[in-house]
């Protein structure tokens, strides 16, 4: 049974002629025949050698068959990080700094046992991130292959091996886009935005993710201001679990009151 060179595991598909290793996304394999075009009636003993193309601008490009491992890999995440921004009306920036942070995890052989996918779409929170970019890795895994705590694991490591210092994401940021999908009323807004403004730099917020911190401050505000709003609602729109947002309440409580 054939396995993956990088991850040794077994699990081993056959996509568009290309062998690839569905658990850490390696292509360890290109099986694509290509044969020269030969006019009927020709003759010609010459071996048909591997050469770059041309494409519409002038540019010199390879064949996908005659590029390395690497080099398809590297165009895979790539694409997938245009896939990505395209789905989120990303902007040019955060585009460009996304492929910049994939090709060094690349070249930092970081993908390996976690996928080309689960990188690119770590590429692209870091890079929101950076760019001040309120976007939650809940969000980006909405609808895809993945999950956020895949996002959240691979986003940890390649800024520890690429020696990155992120900010943390300020709650505050992400108000007014879960405000809008929770329909929250003003009174219930602004009560937020105080409680937040009044934790911000506290012990408790050390080391938590912007989103628990978020959901639990809402919940606090929407039972002040009679917005009626559940943990159950929170959890559907923010995507954390009722349990963390009841202990993040406890602890915003002890300081506000």
């Amino acid at each position: 049974m054939m396995k993956c060179p990088e991850c040794q595991n077994s699990n081993i598909i056959i996509i568009r002629n290309e062998t690839v290793c569905q658990d850490c996304g390696l292509v360890i394999e290109d099986n694509t025949i290509e044969t020269p075009e030969v006019k009927e009636g020709a003759y010609t003993e010459q071996p048909y050698l591997a050469t770059a193309g041309t494409n519409i601008d002038g540019k010199i490009v390879k064949s996908i068959w005659l590029l390395s491992t690497r080099e398809k890999n590297l165009k895979h995440g790539l694409t997938q990080i245009d896939i990505i921004a395209s789905k989120f009306h990303m902007p040019y920036t955060v585009i460009n700094e996304s492929k910049i942070i994939f090709k060094k995890s690349l070249y930092k052989e970081l993908c390996i046992s976690r996928g080309i996918q689960v990188v690119a779409y770590a590429s692209v929170y870091i890079a929101c991130s950076i760019h001040r970019i309120p976007k939650t890795s809940q969000e980006l895994a909405i609808n895809s292959e993945t999950n956020n705590t895949k996002i959240l694991r691979a986003s940890k490591i390649i800024q520890k091996k690429l020696n990155m210092e992120l900010t943390p994401t300020d709650p505050i940021d992400l108000l007014p886009r879960f405000a809008s999908k929770l329909e929250l009323k003003p009174e219930t807004i602004t009560k937020t935005t105080e409680i937040l403004m009044k934790i911000k730099g506290t012990q408790i917020t050390i080391g938590k993710k912007p989103e628990t911190i978020l959901s639990a401050a809402i919940y606090i505000a929407s039972k002040k201001t009679s917005d009626k709003k559940t943990q159950r609602q929170l959890t559907n729109t923010i995507g954390i679990i009722e349990l963390t947002i009841r202990k993040m309440t406890k602890k915003i409580n002890l300081i506000i009151n």
